[in-house]
């Protein structure tokens, strides 16, 4: 009997960053203008960079020579793009803005960061509330109820209660009745 030796073939796997790309120009890709305007409180430098990744339109880059108020030159990478990077202004005492969150219940909060970076609290009642608040604890009432079902508002925000409503297809009941509300919201009026 004879010895066959067979070759032993093996693969060596790398992991791939499928977030990461080398971007490239084209011909047809429109970059930005020369001048950064009001962008995150740049005062000098422009923006421009239109890329490719694999066929796909990268967002503009921007670049930052000089920031406004409280803010530092921070280098960012350009999207997914791997080869390319710009700056931005951020705060140098950490401010950051925050978008509407939940907070206490039936209150939303954001922060804004102005120029020279000092951090502004804003307030406004969450989606089921209504009214105005300053501080995050009060001002908000949440909708009427009728029949154990709570009224809503379209979204956050709403400082009337004629923002409150009933939506079509929920159950009420009052002195004057119970059912099913049919053919659109039912909106509670003063």
């Amino acid at each position: 009997m004879k010895n066959i030796i067979l070759p032993i073939i093996a693969f060596i796997c790398m992991p791939v960053n499928v977030f990461a790309a080398v971007c490239e120009t084209r011909t047809g890709c429109t970059n930005g203008s020369n001048t950064i305007g009001s962008y995150d409180y740049c005062i000098a430098g422009h923006n421009g960079g239109c890329y490719y990744v694999e066929s796909i339109t990268t967002s503009n880059v921007y670049w930052c020579t000089k920031c406004s108020g409280n803010r530092t030159l921070k280098q960012v990478r350009a999207g997914t793009c791997t080869n390319i990077s710009g700056t931005e202004c951020v705060c140098s005492n950490n401010c950051k803005d925050v978008a509407w969150t939940a907070g206490n219940t039936g209150y939303e909060y954001s922060v804004q960061c102005g120029s020279a970076c000092d951090a502004t609290k804003k307030y406004r009642c969450a989606k089921g509330y209504y009214g105005t608040s300053t501080n995050g604890t009060s001002g908000c009432t949440r909708c009427p109820a009728s029949g154990g079902t709570y009224g809503t508002t379209a979204s956050a925000g709403a400082t009337s209660i004629t923002s409150c409503y009933l939506p079509s297809g929920s159950s009420f009941s009052d002195s004057t009745g119970s059912g099913t509300i049919v053919g659109g919201n039912c909106y509670y009026k003063n």
